[in-house]
């Protein structure tokens, strides 16, 4: 995707699409994939920093200028995030609290764009019709 312009909530469908897949959990040639850096959506490819990154604006104000920001941010109502899971838990405790994280911001994006898609209903007086 580098290059490309996308819609963040296009990137979470398409990082939810690498999920089911089991794209993360593939056997690859040495080391395993890593959740959002090894996806097609990062713009990184090898940086010092995330530029123009839109999952930056998910993680904390005080991550966003970690060496990935996006792996601190808080997936759940524990504050567990794609950096603690990778330390404490196991690839599907990772990937099950990912994949409700992504479904859950999605859903909320959805329904955002709904409602502002809504126009507001105005009372106008009928026309009359011209003689």
């Amino acid at each position: 995707m580098p290059g490309q312009r996308c819609d963040v909530l296009d990137i979470l469908r398409l990082e939810l699409e690498f999920l089911e897949l089991d794209l993360y959990s593939a056997p690859t040639p040495g080391r395993p994939l890593l959740i959002f850096q090894d996806s097609p959506t990062c713009p990184r490819y090898g940086a010092a920093t995330c530029p123009n990154c839109a999952l930056t604006q998910f993680a904390p104000p005080e991550c966003r200028f970690e060496p990935v920001p996006c792996h601190h941010i808080r997936l759940n109502d524990a504050c567990e995030t794609v950096d603690s899971l990778y330390r404490t838990g196991t690839q599907d405790e990772l990937e099950e609290v990912l994949r409700n994280w992504l479904t859950a911001t999605i859903k909320s994006l959805e329904e955002k764009q709904i409602e502002a898609r809504k126009i507001p209903s105005f009372e106008r007086s009928p026309r009359k019709p011209a003689a």
